[in-house]
Formats: structure tokens, sequence, C-alpha cells
């Protein structure tokens, strides 16, 4: 419901790609690059120095999404963006400097760990948040959204340490370093460093109603247990809470998003204000009848339906796409009839030819290296990234 006490369906495009490369989307022919880490790692040894790629990726964010962008996609009848944030853009650029030191040497995570400990005891994370990059992206998105009366879903895509075993879609170092990382103090670090972060974001965006809500963590993935994940969003959504603050708090299941076992409404001390999502990819539609055996997950629309009524919580689809216009079409019209909202993954992508974007970057690609960066920060922007009309007929609001 908005301030007027009116429903709100949220037809949303995600911005990936923006804040956080993914490796399939680099490259459509393959790569063996899969994240960001990665994509840096092939700039240090072609013989950049580490100013030079901090510069490239200065461009390519102050150019992947402008102002004419968001303008854009509310001519297409999107009435909310999705914006998946990396951690380390919150941190300030001397801090930043020591993650790209393990990426140029394994054996310096130790030593990052040990500084991370340092910087959280003598609350040096995420202060001065103003000077943040992060920050400043956020600030500008939301200014532009506003004029678009369009909402914004703060969405921690990449969080601290990396919340699965898929290192693509959160340029993951160690695998599930998020849920079993401690540090010289027995602690669990990375959380601890994620409910730092959210409780600055929270008390920096307390009153903003441009945002939607808070998205705590994308697609946990290949957790043993879930009570790992229970436990870390029982303290996000506290922490959130304690500050008086009552922006909707999405919280995603293990498996992409998927699964809520131990993750009901009552499992938690505090429970007002959540929202369950469900990311659908490739769900053969006749499936979408056929129950699946555990009623806490999920993704097909059956199980969907059931969930919100028997929960009484609102659903939303925090990711769909990546699949014929066909595909995308009937999922969008199942959605609809059925009042749930939905994120359509992604605005654009490279490729040589039409996908399931909006938009699509042509080559050459990241993955050439340092002798096409130049090139690439020309093709991302706006007015050179071919539409993929196709697609756009499928799942534009207005089209």
């Amino acid at each position: 419901m908005n301030e007027n006490g009116e429903e709100v369906i949220l037809r949303t495009i995600g911005l990936g790609g923006w804040l956080l490369q993914e490796g399939y989307m680099l490259n459509p022919q393959g790569s063996t690059i899969g994240t960001q880490w990665q994509m840096k790692k092939l700039y240090y040894e072609e013989g950049l120095s580490e100013e030079e790629v901090e510069d490239f990726y200065q461009q390519w964010r102050d150019n992947f999404i402008t102002e004419k962008d968001i303008h854009y996609l509310a001519s297409l009848g999107f009435n909310a963006v999705r914006i998946p944030m990396h951690y380390e853009l919150f941190l300030s650029s001397e801090q930043r400097s020591a993650r790209n030191q393990v990426i140029k040497d394994s054996t310096q995570l130790s030593s990052y760990i040990d500084s991370l400990s340092r910087w959280l005891d003598d609350e040096s994370l995420f202060a001065q948040a103003e000077t943040l990059e992060a920050i400043k992206v956020l600030d500008r998105l939301l200014d532009w959204c506003e004029q678009e009366q369009m909402y914004v879903i703060l969405d921690l895509h990449a969080a601290p340490g990396g919340q699965g075993t898929d290192v693509n879609i959160a340029d993951i170092l160690v695998k599930n370093d998020l849920w079993y990382r401690k540090d010289a103090q027995g602690r669990l670090i990375y959380q601890d460093i994620t409910v730092s972060l959210w409780e600055m974001l929270s008390q920096r965006y307390i009153n903003d109603d441009r945002i939607a809500w808070y998205d705590l963590i994308n697609e946990p993935n290949n957790i043993p247990s879930n009570q790992p994940i229970h436990d870390l969003y029982e303290r996000l959504i506290n922490s959130i809470r304690a500050s008086g603050d009552q922006h909707m708090i999405m919280i995603e299941g293990n498996g992409w998003g998927n699964n809520y076992d131990l993750l009901l409404p009552k499992d938690f001390s505090t429970s007002e204000n959540l929202i369950y999502s469900a990311h659908r990819y490739w769900i053969p539609p006749q499936e979408d009848s056929l129950p699946d055996p555990n009623p806490n997950q999920i993704n097909r629309m059956v199980n969907l339906l059931a969930f919100r009524d028997r929960e009484q919580v609102p659903v939303w689809i925090g990711e769909t796409g990546e699949n014929t216009n066909e595909w995308l079409a009937q999922n969008i019209a199942k959605l609809d009839a059925a009042n749930i909202g939905w994120c359509h993954w992604t605005y654009k992508r490279f490729d040589l030819k039409e996908n399931a974007a909006l938009t699509r970057i042509n080559g050459p690609f990241p993955t050439d290296g340092k002798k096409v960066m130049a090139q690439v920060i020309e093709n991302i922007k706006f007015e050179n990234n071919p539409p993929n009309e196709n697609t756009i007929r499928a799942v534009a609001p207005e089209h």
C-alpha cells in the first residue's frame, strides 16, 4: 500500500550489471571469467595499475545507467527499479584497495579479514556515508526515479563474503563465507559487517518513501541448512526495526530465493511488514499447476498462491526472465492475473543478437581485455544500446 492507502503492484526492471558485473553477461560467446574479481584480475595481469582499473570501473558506473535510462524505462511503463548492490562499493576507496590485494594475491585473504575486523571495531566501516561510492550512486538514482514517479528497491546482491556457492552472482572469493567465516576473535565477521551495513542504510533512508523496501540478501544458495539464514535475518530485521524504520523488508529463502523452511513469519520475533520473494526461471508452464511437495518451496505458481494465502504475507517475484519471449509473456500474464508484482531480469547486457534483456550492448566485450576498454565504455551508453523489440513487446507494461 502507498501513503494514500492504495494498492500498488510493482512492475519492475532489474539494473543488473551496473554495480556488479556477472560473468555470463559480459561475453555471450562464453569466457573463463565468471566473476567481477576475475575481470579485474585479467586487467591487472595485462599490466594495468590498480588506479587504472578503478578508473575504468568508475567510468562504467557513470555510464552504464544514467538519467536517460531511467526516463526510458518509465516510458515503457515500469514503475520501479531493483538495484543490485555490491558491498565493496560501501567501503572507502582505501578499504576497497585491501580487497583488491586479495584479487591480485589470494594469500592476502587473512590480512583482509583482519582489516575488516579492525575497521568494524574502530567504527570506520560505512562511516561518512555521503563520501561512499555506493551512496553517491543510490542518491542519484533516487532523484532520477523520483522525477519519473518510480520506486527503488535496495538489493544487497553481493553480500559480504558471499551468500552461497554460486560465485557468479555475488563476486565470491570463497564460497559460503558469509555463513561460516570467523575472524581472529571468533566472530562471524561477514555477518557482523552485513548487519552494520544495513544499520547504516536504514539510518540514512529511514524516512525515504522513494524506497519500496529493503531486499536483505539476494539468492542465498546451497547452504546446507536454513538455520544460519534464519539467524542472520533475525538480527537484520531486529536491527532495522530498532531504529523505528518501518520500510517493508524482503527476505529471500535458500535455493536462489525460493525455499522458506524455518523462515516463515512465525519464525521471527518481529514479523511486521515482511515481504516474501520467489525467483522464477525456466519453469515449464504446465508445472505451475503441480504443487511442489514442500509447501515452503514457492517458485511454482500453485505454491506461491497457497503460501500467500496461508501465511497472509505479500509475495513478489524478485527476478524472472532469461527465457523465450513466449515464456516471458505467459509468465507475466499469470502474475498480473494473480495481482503479484514482478521484476524482469535484466535491463541490458552484452550480446550479438536479441536476448531476454530489454536492450543489448554490442561487442567488443570486457573479457577482450584492456585493448577494448575505451570502446566498451562507449558501447554501454544508453544511446548506443539497441532495443530488443520482441522482448520489450513481451514484458514491458505499456507494450
